[in-house]
């Protein structure tokens, strides 16, 4: 499987080549301000499959995730995460086509308001699972 994306103004386009490994949700307060909603989704690729255009903004957060964005509209496009090296985490709301899978791991449900009604996979945690 292979799929595209862009950022709002289309001043980033991206392309991956292979299946996501994990579809993951996340209710982090990091996720929750950089995004400006209560939850983040995000599918993971292989570094090596993912080729990006277009000139990128980023922003390393305290928990050493740096998050790259479009420098012209701001549009958050993808992560990387010292403690997943190798992979790239792509926002799905940059996505051509939404994913085919359905989430399969959620993250930080403690910090997830009280008022947010959604449905998490099976493999939830409270903050960060210990992954590997």
């Amino acid at each position: 499987m292979s799929g595209s994306g862009r950022c709002l103004c289309g001043e980033i386009n991206f392309k991956y080549e292979s299946e996501p490994s994990l579809f993951l949700i996340c209710h982090c307060t990091d996720c929750q301000r950089a995004t400006g909603s209560p939850v983040a989704s995000i599918i993971v690729i292989p570094e090596t499959d993912f080729y990006c255009e277009g000139e990128l903004g980023s922003y390393t957060c305290e928990t050493n995730v740096t998050r790259s964005f479009c420098k012209n509209c701001g549009s958050q496009v993808f992560s990387r995460a010292e403690s997943a090296p190798g992979v790239v985490l792509i926002k799905t709301g940059v996505l051509d086509e939404q994913p085919k899978i359905e989430p399969n791991l959620g993250c930080w449900k403690k910090s997830k308001p009280g008022w947010l009604n959604i449905e998490h996979p099976e493999n939830t945690f409270d903050e960060n699972p210990v992954l590997g």
